[in-house]
């Protein structure tokens, strides 16, 4: 599978995330001052799943090519689509998701595995993050759009997650579910009910 099917764009992530305290300057949030990790470039892809030989029957690790249609795969786009600028330049309006909300149906109801960046959601006043979307690349400026809703997955943790730095790539393991989430960051057509959470170790 090639480098560009872990393609994202952090949508329009100029937001206030309440007492979040771990993000990338897209986010319009800071990372706290002990926190070593730096941020990786624009466009850096999730790694990708083991060989299809390694995987495990009970829990399937997926790239994030296998959520489009078999049947549509030829004509997905390789890569992080260009940015859109009018005549403002960078004052313009953020760049629009396309909706695609076609989906793998066999992977509806499977135990999975995949790994991404992790964009917050919802941040409990504890500090942990119980929601969140899976993107398959690190983010990029507003004027590129983000990718459409069946390359996000958005994710529900069984209890909230200590989130150490959104700059890590993580395995996420849960049972995934075609499924519609709306947001004010964007819309995913897949569904996770996540129970484990790993950072990914190149």
């Amino acid at each position: 599978m090639s480098q560009s099917t872990h393609s994202f764009s952090v949508i329009t992530l100029g937001i206030s995330l309440l007492t979040l305290t771990v993000a990338t300057p897209v986010l319009g949030i800071t990372a706290p001052a002990s926190q070593n990790a730096s941020a990786p470039a624009v466009g850096t892809p999730a790694p990708k799943a083991a060989s299809k030989s390694a995987r495990k029957q009970t829990i399937r690790e997926l790239d994030w090519e296998e959520l489009i249609p078999e049947e549509s795969r030829e004509r997905f786009l390789a890569g992080p689509p260009p940015a859109v600028h009018d005549y403002l330049g960078e004052g313009g309006m953020a760049a629009q998701q396309i909706m695609d909300f076609s989906v793998n149906k066999s992977l509806n109801g499977s135990t999975v595995k995949i790994p991404g960046f992790i964009v917050p959601l919802d941040i409990g006043k504890d500090g942990l993050v119980s929601e969140f979307f899976l993107v398959p690349y690190f983010g990029a400026c507003i004027h590129v759009p983000p990718p459409p809703p069946n390359q996000i997955v958005y994710v529900r943790m069984n209890k909230g997650i200590a989130l150490d730095s959104i700059y890590e790539a993580y395995w996420i393991t849960g049972k995934l579910k075609a499924s519609n989430k709306t947001t004010r960051l964007g819309a995913s057509a897949y569904q996770l009910d996540g129970s484990k959470v790993e950072i990914y170790k190149y």
